[in-house]
């Protein structure tokens, strides 16, 4: 009998054990001590149960974010350029005017459309996959028209 039978085999699990049982587990995968990272420990012993390698970008995370990860869900979800409603982003391309409106639930409107990135109405002017705020010429810290 491996010691990977003695895993728990579901969340529920894993949260019915003690804090000092998920602490000694926890001291199986890192050297840092277990503040009850319970995702981060559910995600090591998956890894563990499959025999996969955790990669080193997602160490780092864990590892950045261990203390608080609701830091975490709001860098992930955060959009670096904050456009404020109504502003309007003006391109010409192929001797046409592009005009596309930033609306008040962060969408972009295009041409009647309704599109949920800048990088979406790019790629449907260009016919090709490109990068919204290249495409309209935006850069982190300037600013916009409304």
């Amino acid at each position: 009998m491996s010691y990977k039978d003695n895993l728990p085999k579901t969340m529920d699990e894993l949260k019915a054990m003690s804090f000092d049982e998920r602490a000694r587990l926890w001291a199986k995968y890192s050297p840092y001590p277990f503040k009850r990272q319970m995702r981060s420990l559910w995600y090591y012993i998956q890894c563990d149960r499959l025999n996969l390698r955790i990669e080193h970008k997602h160490l780092v995370q864990i590892r950045k974010y261990k203390d608080n990860p609701e830091k975490c869900l709001t860098s992930v979800l955060k959009n670096k350029y904050n456009f404020v409603p109504g502003t309007i982003f003006t391109r010409y391309f192929k001797g046409i005017k592009h005009t596309v409106l930033v609306n008040d639930d962060g969408s972009f409107s295009y041409d009647g459309d309704k599109y949920e990135s800048l990088s979406a109405v790019a790629t449907k002017i260009a016919g090709m996959r490109v990068s919204g705020t290249f495409f309209f010429g935006i850069n982190k810290g300037c600013k916009h028209d409304t």
